[in-house]
């Protein structure tokens, strides 16, 4: 059984609607990992990510096993939102990125074959992670709330 991969915070709340942020990203899938032994690096990876970072040793974990990447300028973003199309590439890189062939036809109106996570997104879906909405959109680009994220790894594989 899959536990204590997100808390609450300190005032017993859960926020199920906050947005994901990448840092708790990082920490979720390190958990889900099972919190495996991992030294983090002598100097840290991302401008951004000091080794006093609370998150250090997760979103060092996170790059060390090429589950996410940081930015150009050498930051990793630690407090910006996860969006959907995100969550596809960081689950599906999770799961090893496994061998994949996308559908010739998108599953999604707004998920075009030529879109950044194409491949990712449809893994995604086909394995019933995270499917799209009524109007058959996808919405890569909207960002995942709290909620959203603990239903996405309780089906992940």
């Amino acid at each position: 059984m899959r536990e204590d991969i997100a808390g609450g915070y300190p005032d017993g709340t859960f926020l199920p609607t906050a947005a994901v942020t990448r840092q708790s990203m990082a920490a979720f899938l390190y958990r889900l990992a099972g919190t495996p032994a991992f030294t983090p690096p002598a100097k840290a990876t991302f401008t951004d990510v000091p080794k006093t970072h609370p998150f250090f040793k997760e979103i060092e974990w996170l790059a060390a096993k090429n589950i996410a990447n940081g930015y150009a300028d050498g930051t990793f973003g630690a407090n910006l939102q996860v969006t959907r199309q995100s969550t596809a590439a960081f689950l599906y890189r999770f799961a090893g990125s496994p061998a994949f062939t996308a559908p010739v036809t998108p599953s999604f109106k707004d998920v075009p074959k030529t879109r950044a996570f194409f491949k990712e997104i449809e893994w995604l879906a086909a394995r019933n992670i995270a499917g799209g909405f009524e109007d058959g959109t996808f919405r890569p680009t909207i960002a995942v709330s709290r909620q959203a994220m603990a239903a996405f790894l309780h089906r992940t594989p």
